[in-house]
């Protein structure tokens, strides 16, 4: 507003709203800076509404879940039991008790099951259907599942270890470590015990 030409002006500026960026994330978000894309309506709505993600309690203290909270479920990265080589291994073995001593009939039973003439020895590598003595995979435990980790270069100080001494000192940069030998006073006392040397 101006009064003549003694008057002062003043300029107010206006904020300009930037439209809301997706890559700004806040914790808290004012409910008038509701992006445009966002359904507005005139009324003040419940905070409680806008919220995205609701649960529903099935008001029950049984856990969700199987019965057994998971402890035997199966392993379903492994080949299905009725698919592996030892249910491959077994159903060849059935189908060659079935031929034996018949004619050959001229079917084609699969790649696994042509007529043996000659029966294999009756050891348990010959005819035995448990995968740890039959060649081929193996079929692996349903319910156990063992995390192994070889140690190739176990980062120990050998002279430390052999000797109790190294020469570098604290500047080795490999591990002082002798907990494989037993110190003098556990030796002492299975000499006392007379546990010392028995196995």
């Amino acid at each position: 507003e101006s009064s003549g030409e003694e008057g002062s002006t003043v300029v107010r500026k206006e904020r300009r709203r930037d439209a809301p960026n997706p890559m700004i994330q806040k914790t808290r978000r004012c409910t008038k800076d509701r992006p445009e894309y966002a359904p507005s309506s005139s009324e003040d709505e419940d905070p409680a509404k806008e919220i995205g993600v609701t649960y529903k309690s099935t008001r029950s203290a049984k856990p969700v879940g199987p019965e057994d909270m998971g402890a035997t479920a199966v392993y379903e990265l492994d080949t299905e039991k009725e698919k592996d080589a030892q249910a491959i291994f077994e159903r060849s073995q059935k189908i060659q008790e079935e031929l034996r001593g018949k004619e050959d009939d001229k079917i084609y039973r699969g790649i696994n099951n042509y007529q043996k003439y000659v029966k294999p020895k009756d050891t348990s590598m010959g005819n035995a259907s448990s995968g740890m003595v039959r060649k081929g995979p193996i079929r692996a435990p349903e319910h156990l599942r063992a995390t192994v980790r070889w140690d190739y270069q176990p980062d120990i100080c050998k002279d430390y270890k052999e000797t109790g001494f190294c020469g570098f000192g604290d500047s080795c940069k490999f591990l002082h470590d002798r907990s494989d030998y037993k110190h003098g006073w556990q030796i002492e006392r299975e000499l006392d015990e007379g546990r010392y040397g028995v196995n």
